[in-house]
Formats: C-alpha cells, sequence, structure tokens
C-alpha cells in the first residue's frame, strides 16, 4: 500500500476553483526538506502544519530552534534552543551514526529552525565540522530513516554547501515577494516573474516532479492555537 504522504499545502491553482488538491511529501522516497522565506510570510506556520502532520505517526521527532522564538519549545524532550542546538545536532547525528553501524532502519526527524543564522554563527572549523554533519546525513539519511527539515529566512553558498542543497528534493518558498538571490539558490532552474506578487499565504515550491508550483497555506486565524496542538499531540507522543 502506497503511504498517504504528509500534506506540504494545497495547488494554488486548484485552490482559487475551490478544489483542495494537496502538495504530498513522501519521505521514504525523498527525505530531506527546505523551507525559506522572508519574515512574516509564514514559513513558520508552513512548518508546524507539517510537523503536525509527523506527530500523528510513530516518528521521532528532535527540534532545534536557533532564533528562540517560541514556536517550537515544549512539544518534544529533544528540544534545544540558541546555543543547546549543538547538543540536539550532536544527538541526531550520533544516533544516525549508530543505526549505520548496526544498519537498522529507524524513522527519526531533525527540524532545525533557521539553520543558516546558526550556521554563520560558527567559525570555520565548527562550520565545516557542521557540513560534514549535513551532508552526511543529507546523502545517506534515506538509507535508515533520517530526514532534515531545515527552516531559514534565506539558504545561500555561504550557509550551506550547493551538493547538500541539492539533496534537499523538496524546496519552499514562502512569501508574497522573491528576492533575485533567493530564487537563484532555491529554484535555479526556474525563471520566476519576481514583479509578481503573491496571495497571503502563498509561496512558490519545487518538488522531484514538478520544477515550479506556487503553494498556497490553509489561513489559521490564531496561530497559537496550532502550537497549543502541537504540544499537546508531543506530550502524548513521546
Amino acid at each position: 500500500m502506497t503511504e498517504p504522504g504528509i500534506k506540504l499545502g494545497f495547488k494554488r491553482k486548484l485552490w482559487e476553483m475551490g478544489v483542495k488538491e494537496p502538495f504530498l511529501w513522501h519521505p521514504d522516497s525523498v527525505p530531506h526538506l527546505l523551507i525559506s522565506g522572508i519574515t512574516g510570510g509564514g514559513k513558520s506556520v508552513c512548518a508546524q502544519y507539517i510537523i503536525n502532520q509527523i506527530l500523528n505517526t510513530d516518528a521521532v521527532l528532535s527540534i532545534a530552534d536557533y532564533k528562540a522564538g517560541g514556536d517550537w519549545d515544549n512539544i518534544v524532550p529533544s528540544y534545544g534552543e540558541y546555543l543547546e542546538c549543538d547538543i540536539v545536532l550532536k544527538n541526531f547525528y550520533e544516533s544516525f551514526l549508530a543505526a549505520i553501524k548496526t544498519r537498522e532502519h529507524h524513522n527519526r526527524y531533525l527540524l532545525f529552525d533557521e539553520f543558516s543564522s546558526y550556521a554563520l554563527s560558527k567559525d570555520t572549523k565548527c562550520f565545516k565540522n557542521l557540513m560534514q554533519m549535513t551532508g552526511h546525513i543529507a546523502f545517506m539519511g534515506r538509507c535508515f530513516g533520517y530526514h532534515l527539515i531545515l527552516v531559514s529566512q534565506q539558504f545561500n553558498s555561504k550557509v550551506i554547501d550547493t551538493a547538500i542543497r541539492e539533496q534537499f528534493g523538496i524546496k519552499i518558498y514562502m512569501g508574497s515577494a522573491i528576492s533575485t538571490e533567493s530564487a537563484t539558490m532555491m529554484f535555479p532552474n526556474c525563471e520566476i516573474d519576481k514583479s509578481i506578487h503573491l496571495p497571503a499565504h502563498c509561496g512558490y515550491i519545487s518538488l522531484p516532479d514538478t520544477e515550479l508550483d506556487i503553494i498556497q497555506m490553509p489561513h489559521i486565524e490564531e496561530p497559537w492555537r496550532l502550537k497549543e496542538l502541537l504540544v499537546s499531540k508531543g506530550n502524548c507522543h513521546q
């Protein structure tokens, strides 16, 4: 039986016609996800919408929140903010290495919010080590059931190597407008008319079978209620 997939959001063209057809993420075949976007563009709500579904499964979730903005605390035990992100990443990576050694397949996710700021905070040696760990998981995670969800305002060559970024089969950019740099980094093979401003709660999405499309997220009147739901599910889940 085919896995139902995780809803990422909905196809904007069909949404306008009253049809809610989702874009689906199948982590077993496409292991990793990038979410970017301008401040206030909806990337945190997009990530929470996805995490809400992951908490419905038997997956083990770790969360690192470098910005410590209150979006992710108290959901799962494996959580760290700001400097504690080092510990969360280290533990996730060591679990990954153990899975390789024992040849076991798990179902584990690491959500890392504001990954770019975290990467830029590192000195040369620590940054190289960060890229080594991230790259190792990005290239081999699928074989052992390890998945990365990286969230940041911008992903460029200063914060994540191009070869690593290419391992993220799904890329989402939330916001009404996209900069030339972000368009180049997130969707290098696509022509985006940057004079067009997307409607609220929309963004761009790239999937393995679709180079570029427009994604519509459902409007959440009270985002704090979604956070409360995550906390409730997380407490029951662990």
